[in-house]
């Protein structure tokens, strides 16, 4: 029997070669074609498929589907190595999951973030790494709720639930900076929750952060159109299919609903984060005319700003130079 051979650090130091050369190459090739990372570009390549796969099956029959089954757990799990910087509790809040990041000394800020998902899934791996970041980073405590969602839910459960969360952590961190935060579907849900401390005469957040967030659940914006090819994974019909389960009786134009419909002069210090190739870029370009329509602590040169002008939509692969996500920032 012959000994197996030995594997030259020669070989080794080539074979590592090339992988770093590929590795280069592509980053190159996908700075110059798309202009954006290596990283960016390979995140699309693996959501294109799910979107090409959620349009097999209906909409309505996936929410019928999801209703006949019990409610499935809510829970997520977070990155081994956050034990070294952090601690770390889940607590249940009138059955709401609560997951809270805790830093091991004072915090002078908490943030309260409310996870993406299109009110339809909980919160997963990619939300609890962006949260441990987040806590990492900035050395500010985290409340990440996973509330309650449709079809088992509608709205007002979830709305309840956390309103009087965030009510609850400012009233138990007296002096801290407190910072409200959401993605897509959350990042909505935060500004219905702002809405609602605006009108209840409440404080507002020291600062409403919203990342690509879903002001509209009608979907009835007729710009979307020209993105539904160049955003990589999402689609108007489905999401205002899945609005329509989550706003069980209540009209879908209900600005607890689509905050876009609200009262939007109460809400201050608010930045919003939309990349230039999504479907939700129109409805937040709109609510951004809107937020500096509205004025609230605005002064009058912020009041005069133009509105933001909707770029040219690229190739769904992306076209070079085109232009990146930029917040949009209202005091």
């Amino acid at each position: 029997m012959k000994a197996p051979r030995r594997v030259s650090g020669g070989r080794i130091a080539v074979g590592v070669a090339s992988v770093g050369l590929t590795v280069g190459a592509f980053s190159l090739y996908s700075r110059k074609r798309y202009g954006r990372s290596a990283a960016a570009s390979l995140a699309e390549y693996g959501v294109r498929p799910v979107k090409t796969l959620a349009a097999r099956i209906p909409t309505t029959e996936r929410i019928a589907r999801l209703a006949d089954r019990p409610e499935p757990a809510r829970s997520v799990t977070f990155p081994a190595w956050g034990r070294f910087f952090y601690d770390l509790e889940r607590s249940e809040d009138s059955g709401m999951p609560v997951y809270h990041v805790r830093q091991r000394t004072p915090s002078s800020a908490v943030i309260v973030y409310l996870h993406g998902g299109g009110y339809i899934s909980t919160a997963v791996s990619a939300h609890a790494w962006l949260v441990d970041h987040l806590a990492r980073r900035t050395g500010a405590d985290v409340v990440m709720p996973l509330y309650p969602l449709a079809p088992h839910h509608t709205w007002s459960e979830a709305h309840r639930l956390v309103l009087d969360l965030y009510r609850r952590t400012v009233a138990e961190n007296p002096g801290k900076r407190i910072v409200l935060m959401g993605d897509s579907a959350g990042g909505g849900l935060a500004a219905v929750i702002a809405l609602s401390l605006a009108e209840a005469g409440e404080a507002q957040p020291d600062e409403l952060a919203l990342i690509s967030p879903w002001v509209d659940i009608t979907n009835t914006n007729p710009d979307i159109a020209d993105y539904v090819d160049a955003d990589p994974l999402m689609a108007p019909e489905p999401l205002a299919e899945i609005g329509r389960s989550w706003a069980g009786s209540t009209p879908p134009t209900d600005w607890h609903l689509s905050p876009i419909y609200g009262d939007l002069s109460g809400l201050k210090k608010v930045t919003i984060f939309v990349g230039t190739r999504e479907i939700l870029l129109p409805d937040n370009a709109l609510f951004h005319a809107k937020l500096l329509e509205a004025g609230g602590g605005l002064d009058a040169a912020r009041r005069r700003e133009p509105q933001p002008r909707l770029p040219n939509v690229p190739h769904p692969g992306g076209t070079p130079g085109a232009p990146r996500p930029r917040p949009h920032r209202h005091r």
